[in-house]
């Protein structure tokens, strides 16, 4: 008989909505609990309000009382709440509160290869995790599946890595979650906080530099980031409002890990409003791996469109659940554990 795995899901955004679906479709996996603090879907059913079949589970506010069920896992896919240097404690906090509980966490927070980033809060969420016998796995897309698991594999095809460049990024016109407001989409671009955010988006992306360094057997001496800023040619017409034309539409963000003044990894990613009408930046998805042989270069089509955007993010995080359930406690990275593959 198939081992059915019980889920909480908290936080039922545009990801949680894809983790319902698929878990709604998997028979190794059933939903105990929905948790988010949208006032229209408190007290409805978890697949009501995405007008999914029913799941015959009601969406509460409340995350403690949803802790007392019987649950296997909570996939974590609240927003990242900051402190007041903009660090990541609150959420490093509620996760583990989770832990506490004696439930497991999956999350596509950007708690992400923490040992390199942020020590304190890794070892926090890994002693809290090991003293109560459950794990905590951060994966999504990125940083995850994209960076850095799916560049670490292909480096697995070169007989020597010298350089890694992985690109990608996003259209956020049909994006209603609250935090597309930090790009500033039709905000004059002289008065937007423009280091802020380029801060602020590399402290979320870049963990993912740091797992395929070191990975790859790459000793940074320099972190470089660097943020371009576009302007909207015409006027925007995104599911948020018009983007008036010389208004902001679209940023890049390069993260380098350095060696000796040269890029040895990078992560180049975009940030942008109505791709189908405005070109520049580009939203490239592909990895460029030069070594030996000479080069290797990948593309991925598809990977986030428009009509379902964040499926790529949900799966990578609902498809482990089991290896995560079963295996050792700690904080945990995907490219630790065996190949994710979908499940049944």
């Amino acid at each position: 008989m198939m081992k059915r795995y019980k889920v909480i899901v908290w936080g039922l955004g545009n990801v949680g909505r894809a983790a319902i679906r698929m878990i709604q479709e998997k028979e190794s996996l059933q939903l105990v609990g929905a948790v988010d603090v949208d006032p229209k879907k408190i007290g409805k059913d978890a697949g009501e309000i995405f007008d999914f079949p029913k799941t015959g589970i009601t969406v509460t506010d409340n995350i403690d009382e949803a802790l007392k069920l019987d649950a296997d896992v909570v996939l974590d896919y609240t927003p990242l709440v900051r402190d007041e240097k903009g660090g990541f404690t609150p959420s490093a906090m509620d996760v583990c509160k989770v832990l506490k509980a004696k439930k497991n966490v999956v999350t596509t927070l950007p708690i992400y290869y923490s040992q390199a980033t942020t020590p304190d809060l890794y070892k926090m969420i890994n002693d809290t995790a090991k003293e109560n016998g459950v794990s905590y796995l951060p994966t999504g897309l990125l940083p995850g599946a994209y960076a850095s698991y799916i560049p670490t594999v292909l480096a697995g095809l070169m007989g020597r890595v010298d350089k890694i460049t992985v690109q990608s990024g996003e259209d956020d016109q049909h994006n209603y979650s609250s935090w597309v407001k930090v790009f500033g989409y039709g905000m004059d671009p002289d008065k937007f906080p423009q280091d802020k955010l380029k801060l602020g988006i590399a402290s979320y992306y870049v963990s993912g530099v740091y797992e395929m360094g070191a990975r790859l057997g790459f000793k940074f001496d320099d972190m470089k980031i660097e943020h371009e800023w576009y302007t909207a040619p015409e006027d925007l017409h995104p599911i948020f409002g018009t983007v008036k034309k010389g208004t902001l539409c679209g940023h890049k963000f390069t993260m380098s890990g350095m060696v000796n003044g040269e890029r040895k990894v990078s992560l180049i990613y975009v940030h942008k409003i109505c791709d189908d009408v405005v070109k520049t930046p580009a939203i490239d998805n592909k990895i460029h791996i030069e070594g030996m042989p000479k080069s290797l270069d990948i593309s991925i089509d598809g990977m986030m469109p428009l009509d379902e955007s964040y499926v790529t993010s949900a799966a990578p995080s609902v498809n482990v659940i089991p290896m995560v359930v079963d295996g050792d406690s700690g904080f945990l990275q995907a490219l630790d554990l065996k190949v994710v593959t979908p499940l049944k």
